[in-house]
């Protein structure tokens, strides 16, 4: 029997858990705000006129701050609505960027779902396929059928890599069921799930491809969540007695998965022999040396329970060090539902920061490392200092870009936001606004949705994101995935914006990708640091060139880049506007 709550009106009294109440006490400034007028607006990209909340205080006049147009594409993620509100029915829109085709554009990779029954099986008919979306020039195509893809159930996420090293960009597609692996061969997808042993079968979201024991090809991780019986659904009923969906306290998490590359098309279950054993909820996760010792290691976002990251200890096993590394709860010690993640600098101190989209009434959270004199990292919570504490708590947190996204020098994030259910009273709309925070100087950040465009004004059931430079002129374009709508790209076209660097690196054969390498760019006297990370955003995979903006400089001085090998190369004097394939070995 769950604690009784006595809230004020307009609340009738709930029965619930502590746990769950954590989710449902609203602080009384969130109260006046929803209560001011939040009622759901149409999900059209014709954008309706609702506004976000408020800006964190007004740009300064010689401030840049990211504007985006937003174009409706040929996808719509299929939810396939049961009827008795099946959890999957919530989490899916999964979208990657690629160069599938090798013509110097990025293409649109979408996971896609299947109509469902009451048992959560598909429906029959003619169920559709994953969506493969070629870029002609700003134009985008569905090829999915010409590029081999055929329906294979009911996706959610989308992971890129290059896992058999040919230097063309595979798939790895999750599923509530068997995931699929898709083998690019010029352009040509095939399913070969079955002979490369990575058909997980649970319910899986996030997934990275990484190096996890540095015989340098990739290998795959896969994030599951929880475990359910779809033959009791529904699992919950709303006031008008209607279908609604759970919350996952009350489901067990369901283990994770690691499979080593065998080097050969297949992989081994890894997962027991490397010490990986949590069952958490896991939704998003990265693969990145958090601990800069050459060494992969993974952060795992789990719902409603502690993190883990597994420290790669460099003999094929891992130890999950997120509690004594401070990143497993946010600074008040509590476990949050920890959904999408990025990585970046910040605050120009040289370490990658860590931020984590959340539940509504939690808040995006961000981790600062600190220097240890012991070794490993210590992560603090900066997330109030950091001016981020607000404006994120009335909304629900899925995919994320962290990015340059003014090309000022600065790292700035978007994140997209919708939430699960609605809530007594309509406290908390359904349909949430995304978010866009511009990096400032000393590490602070400011919410500029205001200013972004008209899409940013909206609200969606937004899920997945990626981002990379779409039209190639430089800066870098968003796509996102709603619920509610068509899928959308967000063109920048960011007024008086500073020019731009882009890398392309292109690591030796197995690791085509170079995941792992960080990029270090000295520009006018500033350094600024990169990585290519495995994994990251929730269910999303962003492109995978490096971006580097220049604010007022004319070029970067120098650029160091530090291979998966170890091996390091510089060059110098890359003016703005460069875009470069640097392979490695050919400085």
């Amino acid at each position: 029997m769950g604690e009784v709550l006595s809230l004020p009106s307009p609340l009738r009294t709930l029965t619930m858990s502590p746990t769950r109440c954590v989710r449902w006490l609203i602080p009384l400034a969130l109260l006046a705000w929803m209560a001011s007028g939040c009622t759901p607006a149409s999900s059209d990209a014709g954008l309706p006129p609702a506004t976000p909340p408020g800006a964190t205080g007004p740009a300064k006049p010689e401030e840049s701050s990211p504007v985006f147009r937003a174009q409706e594409l040929p996808f719509r993620y299929e939810r396939g609505l049961s009827g008795v509100a099946l959890p999957p029915e919530t989490t899916g829109g999964g979208v990657g960027m690629l160069d599938f085709d090798g013509d110097g554009d990025l293409d649109l990779f979408f996971a896609q779902g299947v109509p469902l029954n009451a048992r959560g099986a598909g429906a029959g008919g003619n169920p559709p396929a994953d969506s493969l979306l070629r870029n002609d020039s700003g134009k985008f195509v569905d090829i999915s059928g010409e590029a081999g893809l055929t329906s294979r159930g009911y996706g959610q996420g989308v992971c890129v890599g290059d896992y058999d090293g040919d230097g063309d960009p595979d798939v790895y597609v999750t599923r509530y069921g068997v995931n699929t692996l898709w083998r690019n061969d010029k352009g040509k997808f095939t399913d070969v799930t079955a002979e490369s042993g990575v058909g997980c079968p649970l319910w899986s979201l996030g997934s990275a491809f990484f190096d996890a024991d540095g015989d340098g090809d990739l290998d795959l991780f896969v994030a599951n969540y929880f475990d359910f019986d779809p033959a009791r659904a529904p699992f919950e009923r709303d006031e008008q007695g209607k279908p609604r969906y759970g919350l996952p306290e009350g489901w067990a998490g369901q283990p994770d998965v690691l499979y080593r590359n065998n080097g050969d098309g297949t992989f081994t279950d890894a997962t027991a022999s490397s010490g990986i054993r949590d069952k958490g909820r896991g939704m998003g996760c990265l693969a990145a040396d958090f601990d800069d010792d050459g060494r992969m290691d993974l952060l795992v976002a789990n719902d409603a329970e502690a993190n883990n990251l597994w420290r790669n200890k460099g003999d094929g096993t891992f130890e999950d060090v997120a509690p004594a590394w401070g990143i497993a709860f946010n600074g008040q010690g509590k476990h949050e539902a920890n959904m999408g993640i990025a990585r970046g600098d910040t605050d120009d101190d040289g370490l990658q920061d860590v931020v984590i989209t959340h539940y509504v009434n939690e808040h995006d959270t961000l981790w600062r490392p600190l220097p240890s004199a012991s070794g490993g990292v210590v992560f603090d919570d900066q997330t109030q200092v950091s001016g981020l504490g607000g404006d994120s708590r009335p909304m629900t947190g899925w995919g994320i870009a962290m990015a340059d996204l003014d090309q000022d020098g600065r790292l700035d994030f978007a994140v997209t936001n919708g939430h699960i259910r609605t809530y007594p009273e309509g406290l908390y709309p359904l349909k949430n606004p995304p978010l866009l925070w511009k990096g400032l100087k000393a590490g602070r950040f400011r919410n500029v949705s205001a200013k972004a465009g008209a899409y940013f004004s909206g609200r969606y059931e937004g899920r997945g994101m990626a981002c990379g430079d779409l039209d190639g002129d430089g800066d870098l374009d968003l796509v996102v995935v709603p619920l509610d709508g068509p899928a959308v790209v967000l063109w920048n076209e960011t007024p008086h914006a500073g020019g731009s660097v882009i890398l392309t690196l292109v690591g030796k054969s197995p690791n085509t990708d170079a995941i792992g390498a960080t990029v270090t760019a000295t520009i006018d006297g500033r350094k600024q640091v990169r990585a290519i990370d495995g994994g990251g955003s929730y269910i999303g995979s962003h492109a995978k060139g490096i971006h580097f903006g220049l604010g007022g400089a004319k070029a970067i001085d120098s650029v160091e880049v530090r291979w998966p090998s170890g091996q390091k190369e510089t060059r110098t004097d890359l003016p703005a506007g460069s875009r470069v394939r640097w392979v490695e070995g050919s400085p």
